[in-house]
């Protein structure tokens, strides 16, 4: 179990070094840290309006989160808790990583419940910034599929899209996230997009746009 979790170590970015705020902060409408970030989205990127920052700024934080906890639910062991993590910033004020003060049991209803406490704050403070609560919240749960299916191409052993499935039932959101196929071959597709495709890199694998209706 140690070995296949340093392997998910080596797939997923789940450490991080740099200055260390408590998330709370981080979260701030009203404070510098996530204003920081979402400029420096908007920079990096070069979008003519400000939505697709402040997306991505989502996106991130749902990435990290699932990349902090995933593997844990696959092998039941515990989970960090997110909620009194912290946010490590990178040199340029983005969201590096997650810095995961504890650790305890939980089902997975008890992982869902942790994520929400720990979304939820960035959430209403994105909105506020001109978001749509929906693809922001189409995140933390579409990108479920998408570190379970980096863990299968990694050679993680287990049922990943049956751990996929428990834990996007979890969420109450299910309509964000399919997944396609059975335990030998399938497919993991979000159901909002992270707005990166406006910067002129092309399309995730796991991209609703690759299925929209609208791009048939």
């Amino acid at each position: 179990m140690t070995d296949w979790l340093a392997r998910c170590d080596e797939l997923l970015p789940r450490a991080a070094v740099g200055e260390a705020v408590p998330w709370r902060d981080f979260c701030s409408a009203g404070g510098p840290h996530l204003t920081t970030c979402v400029e420096e989205w908007q920079r990096r990127g070069g979008f003519r309006h400000h939505r697709a920052a402040v997306v991505l700024v989502a996106f991130r934080a749902g990435w990290l989160a699932c990349c902090a906890t995933v593997p844990e639910v696959h092998w039941g062991l515990p989970v960090p808790v997110l909620a009194s993590a912290d946010a490590v910033l990178g040199p340029d004020g983005r969201l590096a990583g997650l810095a995961v003060r504890e650790r305890r049991p939980v089902d997975v209803r008890g992982w869902w419940a942790d994520v929400d406490a720990f979304f939820a704050p960035l959430a209403r403070s994105l909105v506020a910034l001109g978001a749509r609560e929906k693809e922001l919240w189409g995140n933390p749960v579409g990108l479920i599929g998408a570190v379970a299916a980096r863990m299968a191409a990694g050679g993680v052993p287990g049922d990943l899209l049956a751990t996929a499935t428990a834990m996007r039932a979890a969420t109450g959101r299910a309509e964000l996230l399919t997944l396609t196929g059975t335990a030998e071959g399938w497919r993991a597709r979000r159901r909002t997009c992270c707005q990166w495709w406006r910067a002129g890199g092309g399309y995730c694998g796991e991209c609703v746009l690759l299925d929209s209706p609208s791009r048939r």
